[in-house]
């Protein structure tokens, strides 16, 4: 039974409990690795995935193969005087690319020693440093050793930021080992002591020599070389120009001493003969700006013609024109000039408004104090009626040399920092009677001479205006006058009987093809500067009077050199006939009567003694003094006013306001040069006239004076003293000896003899020896 009934237990529970009992195991133990297979290699290959998606996207951060090729890094770009000179600077980073043969190798032992010895060894990256680094800064709890090397320093300087991060970190041992495939150990040694920042602004050694101690850096001594290594590590904490620092800057260079004892860089006696140094700073004086006008015309003419980049870092070096000591005598003497000028106009606020009285002051305590007081009280005067309101005093000064146009001095103003607008080069003013020369120029080559006799009386002219009735500015009437005492004299009713005669539109087309490039209208009121110029544009068309007759274009910038040294641009005299040599010369001549006994005869008063022309000019109410005149060598204008075009006050002229200015800055551009005399070209000759009568002189003419006239200008006998009698060229007996005929007018022709005193050649050559040349 038990056996049947065995046998008759159900087949399917049979199965099921096989089932159960014995398959079981074997599922369960493929069921992990089942598990492990679907969820382990998933991350991993998403791990690695992510992994190289990083290290792409980083690989894409890092620079490319034509960035490491070409490193550019910023270097102060320099300006020099026209003597080679340095005067002025244009930098973000103040740094200064030297060679490293030009580097002290004590210097670059130095750096090694503290910063990276193994650096000749290694490929980029120092492993063991690395991993000492990590343990060092793990058992101080905090970042007590740097693992960085020179080229990893190098890396992060050029191309990363300062930012401590782990991926900043691997970019930097990334970029580290493209640079070590890109260059050899001397080319990074060079950039980096070029590109390395050294505290007060300054990068690379060549600029932190300048800086800390005034010298070149191939002439540190091992004490300096020292300490600018120390600097490296904390610059501001260690650098050598602060007193606060000469502790920790001693004990720094003292650790970089040791370092390079135990580098073997130096032995004992040198160590030994250092260590006991003080660390001793002598810091660069830096010199205030020089000449903002003219820098500001520098720099934006590079920023204009090669971009900012390359103006602030490209190690530019920009000769210049620039002569600074005579910059710095004008810029002194301008601002004595507006100095005073400022006191009266001061004085003339006061007189106007009252503000004294209104305080309850002094008028002298007001005027000792003026600029304080009225800064106070300066809302309250912001109601004043235009014409009493306060002013300002302005200047502007421009020096050229006359045969190439290089600008040599140029103020725009009393302060750069108060106002930016160079009234030099901007400024448009009425020229007042610095506009006759024009007319008389014109009325040389149009049938006058110097000795022309021209009525003063009071004249009436008919203008769409009205009747106009001009005054000389002292109301007087002299009679006849020749053209040389009515300019000399500035004769105001002679100069405009001269216009009318040659013809208004004559005179614009002369003064435009002299260089005027503003509008002129042609009344007769130009003929006494109603119109506007700007202030180098009318000193350039001066020039061309002592350059017989050429102008040359004002520059200001010789020569451009890139950082190696190739030339970007270099300067060329651009020249134009304006004039004739013979219409320049006797303009000349009658200027030079300007300065002798005219309106600018207090020049040789003044201490200023060679021979010189020129003339002044002064506007309506006193509101523009000038006064522009010339050597042969240079030529120089001074302007002085407000800018809103009022009154300086009265007797506020050219002769009194610029002139003195022109004097001193004309001392100083001459002071090493040759004393040089106007010289008579061909074409032209020289007689003895009757004072009175502006005649050819007789025996009988009591006074008599020398003139020059155009070789074939027709001259008149005296007709007061004795039997006059007709006269052509060829008649006369030219008192200086023949002279060829050149030509008359235009072009080159006849040339000027170059000699100084008693020139000797000219241009033509056949004009005899030792011919004279004149002083007036």
């Amino acid at each position: 039974m038990r056996k049947n009934k065995g046998n008759t237990q159900n087949p399917e529970k049979d199965g099921a409990a096989g089932s159960t009992d014995r398959p079981a195991p074997a599922k369960l133990k493929g069921l992990p690795v089942f598990i492990l297979v679907l969820t382990v290699i998933p991350s991993v290959s998403f791990c690695l995935g992510a992994g190289a998606i990083f290290l792409y996207r980083l690989y894409e951060t890092l620079p490319m193969h034509t960035q490491l090729q070409n490193i550019e890094q910023s270097v102060v770009s320099k300006v020099l005087d026209k003597d080679g000179k340095p005067i002025h600077e244009f930098s973000v980073e103040r740094r200064f690319w030297v060679s490293l043969d030009k580097i002290p190798v004590g210097l670059q032992t130095a750096v090694i020693a503290t910063e990276d010895r193994k650096f000749y060894s290694h490929w980029g990256i120092d492993v063991m440093r690395n991993i000492s680094a990590v343990f060092v800064n793990l058992a101080r709890g905090k970042k007590a050793q740097g693992a960085s090397t020179i080229t990893q320093q190098l890396a992060r300087n050029l191309y990363l930021s300062s930012d401590k991060t782990f991926i900043r970190k691997i970019r930097e041992v990334l970029t580290a080992v493209q640079l070590e495939r890109s260059y050899t150990k001397r080319e990074i040694m060079e950039l980096y002591l070029n590109q390395v920042y050294l505290g007060a602004g300054v990068y690379g050694m060549q600029a932190a020599a300048e800086h800390y101690y005034s010298k070149n850096v191939g002439e540190l001594t091992l004490n300096e070389c020292a300490v600018l290594a120390g600097t490296i590590q904390l610059p501001e904490h260690h650098r050598p120009d602060k007193p606060d620092n000469v502790d920790r800057t001693t004990a720094r260079r003292n650790s970089v001493l040791k370092a390079m004892t135990v580098a073997k860089f130096i032995g004992a006696d040198a160590f030994k003969a250092v260590i006991d140094e003080p660390v001793v700073a002598n810091p660069k004086i830096y010199r205030p700006p020089v000449a903002p006008y003219f820098m500001e015309m520098v720099r934006k003419y590079i920023s204009d013609k090669y971009g900012d980049e390359l103006l602030y870092n490209g190690g530019l070096v920009i000769h210049t024109t620039l002569d600074p000591a005579a910059q710095d005598s004008t810029e002194r003497s301008a601002a004595r000039a507006v100095a005073s000028l400022q006191k009266r106009l001061n004085r003339m606020f006061l007189d106007g408004s009252g503000a004294d009285r209104q305080l309850g002051i002094s008028r002298q305590t007001y005027l000792d104090n003026f600029d304080s007081v009225y800064t106070k009280n300066a809302a309250d005067y912001a109601t004043l009626h235009d014409t009493l309101k306060y002013r300002k005093a302005q200047i502007a000064v421009v020096a050229l040399e006359s045969s190439t146009g290089a600008i040599l001095t140029l103020i725009g103003g009393r302060d750069f920092q108060e106002s930016k607008f160079n009234r030099a080069t901007q400024a448009k003013r009425q020229p007042g009677s610095l506009f006759k020369p024009f007319v008389y120029t014109a009325a040389m080559d149009n049938g006058l001479n110097p000795a022309t006799v021209i009525l003063d009386q009071p004249i009436t002219l008919v203008t769409p205006e009205g009747e106009w009735r001009p005054e000389n500015y002292d109301r007087k009437f002299l009679g006849p006058m020749s053209i040389r005492d009515a300019l000399a004299k500035s004769n105001n009713l002679v100069a405009i009987q001269v216009f009318t005669r040659v013809g208004g539109q004559t005179v614009v087309d002369y003064a435009a093809q002299m260089g005027i490039k503003q509008k002129l209208n042609p009344v007769p009121s130009l003929a006494i500067g109603s119109c506007e110029v700007i202030p180098m544009e009318i000193i350039s068309a001066y020039s061309a009077f002592p350059n017989r007759g050429i102008r040359a274009e004002p520059y200001f910038i010789n020569k451009i050199t890139d950082k190696n040294g190739r030339i970007l641009e270099k300067a060329a005299v651009r020249e134009h006939q304006v004039i004739s040599p013979q219409t320049a010369f006797l303009m000349t001549s009658m200027l030079g009567s300007v300065v002798c006994c005219g309106t600018a005869a207090s020049i040789p008063g003044l201490g200023f003694r060679r021979p010189a022309g020129g003339k002044t000019g002064t506007t309506n109410e006193y509101s523009d003094a000038w006064f522009v005149g010339f050597t042969p060598q240079i030529t120089t204008g001074v302007w002085t006013g407000v800018d809103e075009r009022r009154s300086m006050g009265h007797g506020v002229t050219g002769s009194a306001a610029a002139v003195p200015v022109w004097v001193d800055a004309m001392k100083e551009l001459h002071k090493n040069l040759p004393r040089q005399e106007f010289s008579r070209p061909m074409g032209t000759k020289g007689l003895m006239i009757c004072s009175q009568s502006f005649g050819f002189a007789k025996s009988s003419c009591p006074k008599q004076k020398v003139e020059y006239f155009k070789y074939e200008t027709m001259v008149d006998s005296c007709n007061v003293h004795g039997i006059a009698r007709g006269l052509r060229s060829g008649d006369e007996m030219d008192i200086f000896g023949p002279s060829r005929r050149g030509a008359a007018s235009g072009g080159a022709g006849g040339g000027a003899n170059t000699g100084g005193s008693g020139g000797g050649g000219n241009s033509g050559g056949s004009q005899p020896a030792k011919k004279p040349s004149f002083m007036f």
